[in-house]
């Protein structure tokens, strides 16, 4: 049993995996999100205390997003090294599969 079946009393292992990869690429939707806007903000920063505090979160948030990023790999879920035409094709066919 997965982690969201023991949550949410899940048997269907299918719903329970699509579940998983929606949860997981949703977090490195938001890993993403975190790191541009940390390294935005310490562009713009002038206070040298809260560009160091910055830069240590940046380096938090890029080794939580290189986690993320390779427990997705793992799972097939995300495919960084596909080339652009076989990424298209793949979330066609997911999409396909939704109805």
């Amino acid at each position: 049993m997965g982690w969201l079946e023991d949550l949410f009393g899940i048997e269907n292992s299918e719903t329970t995996e699509m579940m998983e990869k929606d949860v997981v690429l949703d977090m490195l939707k938001d890993s993403k999100f975190a790191l541009n806007t940390i390294t935005m903000a310490i562009t713009e920063t002038t206070n040298s205390e809260l560009r160091e505090i910055l830069k240590k979160q940046l380096t938090e948030v890029v080794q939580n997003h290189f986690r993320v990023v390779d427990f997705s790999v793992q799972n097939n879920w995300y495919l960084p090294h596909s080339a652009p035409i076989e990424q298209v094709k793949r979330d066609y066919e997911e999409a396909q599969n939704l109805t």
